[in-house]
């Protein structure tokens, strides 16, 4: 079975709609693999100096996103929208991933982003202005969901095909399948590195990669003439 990896931020855990979504991915031929970064958690807080409330701790938040899960192939990312904490809200958090994993080109800026809420009406009334819409135009959620049909939208969005194929993240794709690989012909610049050496290049749009992968079709057009004996 194929996996699929999902990462939800919440600072509630949501088991039902959890153990919902693996059987309804187990039945279209998918396991489950959820990493949950609770914000429950006190190490995610801190005390407001100037009130003496305990609020999330955006910098805490931030630092261990970056340190743990910026470069992780993770296929959907779902965030709810409300923490119950006027510092931050679901939407900021997953507008600055979306901008620091694009920017930067890391791994998870390659995943479907959603935001869930068990009041959505209410959720949309704070897009009251053009600016606000704006902003979430340009982040370009895949999903806004009801929280009580994660596991039916979730399960939805991993079934619903590819609208655009990308070669780029297909080649990264097969290369991470064998990381340890050693390369050792056809392209000189990569000999003596790995698979998942060579992935990281062409992931980060470095010379190398780019120049690798034209390479690699040029390589390709001609076996397929030599195997297809095509006569001029």
């Amino acid at each position: 079975m194929s996996v699929v990896r999902l990462l939800y931020i919440d600072d509630n855990k949501i088991n039902s709609q959890i153990d919902n979504l693996r059987k309804k991915l187990k039945n279209v031929g998918f396991d489950l693999d959820e990493t949950f970064l609770d914000l429950s958690n006190d190490h995610y807080k801190k005390r407001d100096e100037s009130t003496g409330r305990v609020i999330l701790d955006k910098a805490k938040i931030q630092s261990y996103v970056n340190d743990n899960l910026m470069n992780e192939n993770f296929d959907i990312v779902a965030s709810d929208y409300d923490f119950k904490d006027k510092n931050l809200d679901g939407f900021e958090l997953l507008k600055w991933i979306k901008n620091e994993c694009t920017s930067k080109k890391y791994r998870l800026r390659r995943a479907k982003f959603c935001l869930y809420s068990s009041e959505q009406d209410k959720v949309a009334k704070t897009f009251d202005t053009p600016k606000k819409v704006k902003s979430l135009i340009k982040l370009k959620i895949d999903e806004f969901i009801d929280r009580d049909r994660i596991p039916e939208e979730l399960t939805k969005l991993t079934v619903a095909p590819k609208e655009i194929y990308k070669h780029k993240d297909h080649l990264i794709k097969f290369l991470e399948k064998y990381p340890d690989l050693v390369f050792n012909s056809v392209y000189p610049k990569f000999k003596g590195k790995k698979l998942s050496d060579i992935a990281h290049e062409i992931d980060k749009d470095l010379p190398n990669g780019i120049d690798f992968q034209k390479n690699l079709v040029e390589l390709t057009i001609a076996h397929l003439i030599d195997l297809n004996k095509f006569e001029d």
